[in-house]
């Protein structure tokens, strides 16, 4: 339905004073993007059924109400295939742990930004790492694509050429996510917390970036999920956990939320080499604890390298490479021996 609606919208020009509107549709669908009221519940059920009705099909007979879009996704789930059950204890632990340049872009662009890149990415890979949730709609975090459509609804009078999305532009206003089927549509309540940086991303370092009334919620550390302890038991958080974790972003955030002083200090860590350039690094070498109490002290290195914007990040180098300088680690990490290893692929 989408991409039909596209074809429809092709507008080469705008006027100045169309242009001068684009603050307007920015700012109103951030607030409906980012908005934690609670969903306006017969508002929303009403832009259901005009959703199915302009889609052609017959209202459903059930709207089923849930607390987050983890639980929209887990009801269907266990309505539609009762096999999935048993990943329910799962999907509940990996929520707790854890989208020729058109005239209008501007401001599709700079709503999806805020909202989409930013709440939706985190929520949508949440749960899907939990349960699948089928084809959803996802209502206020889809503020940045129907803020296009209203803009040149609204501004172009491309009425009839954007009436199909008008259900879903009137559900994005009052509700979160929704899954619609023949019969049932499951719709989940807005977040009640969202909390993000400066910059937009999602983080806080005292609790929950995203929730929802139900309980579940997304920990982000500058737009990086990490897990709960992470930020509600810092303290606890040991340098041995933070550079076991697999995904590089989410090792950078560990670290920080550690402190490099603090990071250090507890592992005593060794300077092997450090090099002049910071781009290259330092290669550091600590003694990590077993995984468990009988097991063996084990060697690990990592090296320590600043990106362009100032902020540090520990990449793990395996002890068997042999690595005896920064540079040598360097070569390791881009799959290179040390002799075809040159700096400039690095400071480039």
């Amino acid at each position: 339905m989408k991409s039909d609606i596209m074809k429809g919208l092709k507008v080469n020009v705008l006027t100045d004073e169309q242009k001068a509107r684009f603050p307007e549709f920015v700012d109103k669908w951030l607030k409906i993007g980012l908005c934690t009221d609670p969903a306006d519940r017969p508002a929303a059920e009403a832009a259901i059924r005009e959703m199915y009705r302009l889609g052609g099909q017959k209202p459903p007979q059930k709207i089923v109400w849930c607390g987050s879009p983890l639980s929209m996704g887990l009801t269907r789930a266990i309505v539609l295939d009762e096999k999935l059950v048993k990943r329910i204890a799962a999907a509940a632990r990996a929520g707790g742990e854890t989208a020729t340049v058109d005239p209008g872009a501007l401001v599709r662009d700079s709503v999806r930004d805020s909202v989409r890149d930013s709440v939706w990415d985190s929520v949508g890979a949440s749960v899907g790492d939990s349960v699948s949730y089928g084809a959803a709609i996802c209502g206020q975090h889809e503020a940045g694509a129907l803020a296009f459509y209203d803009f040149f609804r609204t501004v172009n009078g491309l009425v009839a050429e954007t009436d199909k999305i008008m259900g879903i532009s009137d559900f994005a206003r009052h509700a979160g996510w929704a899954v619609p089927h023949a019969n049932v549509c499951w719709v989940s309540e807005r977040h009640n917390v969202l909390a993000r940086d400066e910059r937009g991303r999602l983080h806080n370092v005292g609790g929950p970036a995203v929730a929802f009334p139900d309980g579940w919620a997304i920990y982000a550390w500058h737009g990086t999920r990490v897990p709960m302890e992470w930020i509600e038991k810092p303290a606890a958080l040991t340098p041995e956990t933070v550079l076991r974790a697999t995904n590089l972003e989410q090792r950078r955030a560990g670290i920080e939320i550690l402190g490099w002083d603090r990071m250090l200090a507890k592992l005593n860590a060794r300077i092997v080499d450090q090099d002049p350039d910071p781009k290259i690094g330092t290669l550091l070498e600590v003694d990590l604890p077993g995984a468990t109490g009988g097991d063996p002290t084990i060697r690990a290195q990592f090296l320590r390298v600043q990106c362009g914007t100032g902020r540090q990040f520990a990449l793990g180098v395996d002890p068997a490479a042999g690595a005896k300088t920064a540079l040598d680690a360097q070569a390791w990490l881009q799959g290179l021996s040390r002799k075809d290893f040159r700096i400039p692929q690095v400071r480039t």
